[in-house]
């Protein structure tokens, strides 16, 4: 009878107020809801490989560290550390060769930075014999073509300099 009655004479102020302010409820849930699925997106800032990806599904990673290791650009870098000996010898744009682990031919690269300071600064290596222990971080972008799909890691050697002149080898008659 109650309900047959409400439907002839309509619901009351405040069951249209209880109503309304259910909705809105429900709609500021909703888009916190949205806001906190959008933090979940994981977006890179440009576009490339993805090389590792060092948490595991549930493990939580600490606030700023990467959450993917990704492989950019158009063609493979290496990483050298140059020993202090060698560093006042080399300089951005300098060629170089790159002796590739598992290649017999040896590439050609171009150095595309080197780090003004040193690597790792041990306070008795800063003068003497000791600054000899210093090294610099260089990049070195490789060319050639062949080389745009090498793997990352790859274990290789760098010679800085012109190329060394060829000897015949000539028994000594010393």
């Amino acid at each position: 009878q109650a309900a047959l009655a409400e439907l002839r004479t309509g619901a009351r102020p405040e069951q249209i107020a209880q109503a309304q302010a259910s909705v809105r409820t429900a709609e500021a849930r909703q888009t916190e809801l949205e806001v906190g699925l959008g933090k979940l997106d994981i977006t890179a800032p440009r576009e490339g490989l993805v090389d590792a990806l060092p948490y595991r599904v549930g493990d939580q990673a600490p606030l700023g560290a990467p959450l993917a290791i990704l492989l950019v650009g158009e063609r493979p870098y290496a990483r050298v550390y140059v020993p202090q000996p060698l560093r006042a010898g080399v300089a951005v744009g300098d060629r170089v060769r790159v002796y590739i682990d598992g290649r017999e031919d040896a590439s050609t690269g171009r150095v595309r930075s080197i780090r003004s300071e040193p690597s790792f600064t041990p306070y008795y290596a800063l003068i003497g014999e000791d600054a000899a222990r210093l090294v610099y971080l260089a990049e070195i972008d490789i060319d050639a073509a062949a080389d745009a799909r090498l793997p990352a890691g790859l274990p290789l050697r760098v010679e800085f300099g012109p190329a060394p002149a060829l000897r015949p080898a000539v028994p000594s008659r010393d």
